[in-house]
């Protein structure tokens, strides 16, 4: 499992670790060293590599080959940076205020979804947004999570709250991979309420993960 991930981002290069909102600006040079590197078996991570994960973030990185340790991504002449991906239209929520209207579920085959994380990847896109609907009420969700880190994506989770706590969702939300930010609903209780006709959305949303099973 990787530890950091060196990408091209727009018109710069940088290393990024997933669950961190920091990042290092390496620039292109540097960037065409790790990608030469990481095509040599058994080639160490960089001093200044080192240095640099050990500064940003109190990662030790030293006398650990580049491989395994380090996702380098393949650039693209496409230079996208960031997608939302829509797992699906459905919701546990009737919010009235919400756009999708009769939340009806609606989710692409397991096939289509591998084709359209991979043409991200082809397109440069190193943040990715997981929303939905509700994404976490999708079946495929962690399969889709995990594929897009595979692929050496920033994850965002833009989520209503309400199955952070279910232990399949916490396999991949809290163990690492942990995904860069989740998104929830925040509101209090009274709000919550008028705005979702659904028995029991305001304790499901303050459970949280690590609160319950």
């Amino acid at each position: 499992m990787y530890e950091v991930i060196a990408s091209p981002f727009l018109d710069d290069s940088l290393v990024l670790r997933p669950g961190s909102q920091q990042a290092v600006k390496i620039g292109a040079q540097r960037y065409r060293e790790l990608l030469g590197a990481a095509a040599v078996p058994d080639a160490p991570c960089p001093p200044w590599l080192v240095d640099a994960a050990h500064a940003r973030w109190g990662l030790d990185l030293g006398g650990r080959p580049l491989a395994g340790t380090v996702m380098v991504r393949e650039p693209s002449p496409y230079g996208y940076g960031r997608a939302s991906y829509e797992l699906n239209l459905g919701c546990n929520y009737d919010c009235e205020h919400c756009y999708l209207g009769l939340k009806q579920f609606k989710g692409m085959a397991w096939d289509d979804r591998e084709r359209v994380l991979h043409i991200m990847q082809d397109a440069g896109v190193l943040w990715v947004q997981l929303t939905g609907g509700e994404p976490t009420i999708d079946p495929l969700f962690n399969e889709v999570y995990m594929l897009a880190w595979d692929l050496g994506m920033m994850i965002t989770v833009l989520s209503n709250g309400s199955r952070l706590h279910n232990p399949r969702i916490l396999e991949v939300l809290v163990a690492p991979p942990v995904p860069d930010h989740v998104e929830r609903v925040r509101r209090d209780g009274g709000v919550l309420r008028r705005a979702d006709s659904a028995p029991g959305c305001v304790p499901a949303v303050h459970q949280g993960p690590g609160r319950g099973a």
